[in-house]
């Protein structure tokens, strides 16, 4: 044990004092800065769309005048409810805004006359609720009226969630996209399309759960105030916000730049030998072949963990640089049959590099195993990279395009751990069980080439 220890140890050393090295640990720096400056440069971006769109006047001037040369039935309407959402500037996005449509809602008649869905009345009423800004008065009044207008019960719970937790409507296309009313909206929804579920009879058990636990969750964070959600965090663009999980979540797809480095290292480390003679210096001492052989993988595969580790520490440093400290105490909650399951959120993103490390274990268990076969390093590197570059790509085209099933059992259509697991791998019963057979598989016959190609080599 203490000689495999020492002959891994000077592998590291060999490969430590290679300039190559140096410039891969450079890159991993620059990759998490190069996607610090994106999502900073990206947050900025919508911020201004988002101003410009609070600020800016909504201007109808086009719409009036395209309408008066149409002159389509109900027109005149239309022209009324434009000028009236000019005349009191309210904002894209805002409650006032949408009430305009239902006070100038109409239905065109047999001789393509005009009725109103409100009484001359009812217009006057809901149009001084609107100007006075006054909503609460309009949460009152559509649950008084709704049901007379065709309000659905999950269209009103909407209004009557609001008026008993004091929760004003949405003012502007910000607040509409954020914090609590993003989650109302979306509860709201899924009890629309409950219902409509449970009247039409066509709902399936399964995606009722899934409505009844997306209710369970949304009705969950607005009960104790949980803004964030690590769940909802894991692209750039969510609810046109960009915050510290949107981006640190973002950074796992960094680690196909270290499965392109791994790659370039397992690549060379056997076929350098040969080719530069060195290989002579290692086999005169009294160590088996597989004993170097073993020690050379060693070191490729707990590097290509060290570099993923210091991708997750380097992420977790700049991200808070960038983005703030405030929400990293948030949590990835998710309700699955009625069971609510909380976990760290750092956590999460490590499980989903630790899934993504799958395919640079395997990329650079092939590169090695190409490396002992052949003198040539580039040869090694171009078709593991190839094989990275392009696999998924082969995969898709294969299943979707030729419905070739028989692909899942390639090395490509299993290294996806996190698809596996949510079922969006387009196999049926794709399970995670199989897929870590299929990557065990293939591991054992890359690495028994190796073991061939380095331990009957001549030199």
């Amino acid at each position: 044990m203490a000689k495999m220890h020492k002959l891994i140890q000077n592998e590291y050393i060999k490969t430590g004092k290679k300039v190559t090295t140096k410039v891969i640990f450079i890159l991993i720096a620059v990759s998490v800065l190069a996607l610090m400056g994106l999502g900073k440069f990206a947050q900025y971006a919508i911020n201004e769309n988002m101003d410009y769109i609070y600020e800016d006047t909504i201007d109808y001037s086009y719409e009036i005048n395209e309408a008066e040369k149409m002159q389509y039935p109900g027109y005149e309407t239309d022209i009324e409810r434009m000028n009236f959402i000019m005349d009191n500037n309210f904002q894209y996005g805002s409650w006032q805004m949408s009430a305009s449509y239902e006070i100038f809602s109409y239905e065109t008649g047999e001789h393509n006359n005009v009725i109103h869905t409100f009484t001359e009345e009812e217009r006057t009423e809901l149009t001084k609720i609107v100007v006075d800004n006054n909503w609460k008065k309009y949460c009152e009044y559509i649950v008084k009226n709704g049901k007379k207008y065709g309000y659905t019960d999950a269209e009103l719970w909407q209004y009557q969630y609001r008026l008993a937790n004091d929760i004003p409507l949405p003012a502007n296309t910000i607040e509409m996209y954020t914090y609590p009313n993003d989650i109302i909206e979306s509860v709201s929804y899924a009890k629309m399309q409950l219902a409509n579920s449970a009247e039409m009879g066509m709902g399936e058990k399964n995606n009722n759960s899934e409505l009844e636990d997306q209710i369970a969750l949304g009705l969950y964070r607005l009960e104790n105030d949980i803004k964030i959600n690590v769940a909802d965090s894991t692209s750039i663009f969510v609810n046109h916000n960009i915050g510290f999980w949107n981006i640190f979540g973002q950074s796992a797809s960094l680690i196909t730049v270290i499965g392109v480095l791994i790659i370039v290292i397992a690549g060379s480390t056997i076929s350098e030998e040969f080719s530069h003679g060195t290989i002579k210096f290692l086999l005169i001492n009294p160590v088996k072949r597989w004993k170097i052989l073993v020690a050379k993988y060693a070191m490729c595969v707990s590097l290509g963990f060290i570099m993923i580790v210091l991708l997750y520490v380097l992420s977790v440093i700049f991200s808070m640089i960038f983005f703030g400290v405030e929400d990293i105490g948030c949590q990835k909650l998710t309700i699955s049959n009625g069971i609510l399951t909380a976990e760290n959120g750092f956590a999460v993103v490590f499980k989903n590099y630790m899934f993504r490390s799958v395919q640079v274990l395997v990329m650079a268990t092939l590169a090695f195993a190409i490396s002992s076969l052949c003198k040539n390093s580039a040869l090694s590197i171009g078709v593991s990279l190839f094989a990275m570059l392009s696999g998924n790509g082969m995969v898709s085209l294969l299943k979707n395009s030729l419905n070739i099933d028989w692909v899942r059992y390639t090395i490509f259509a299993n290294t996806d751990f996190s698809a596996v697991i949510n079922g969006s791998t387009g196999f049926a019963n794709h399970t995670l069980g199989f897929a870590i057979a299929v990557v065990v598989i293939h591991l054992v016959v890359f690495w028994l080439i190796a073991w061939d190609g380095f331990t009957k080599r001549e030199v």
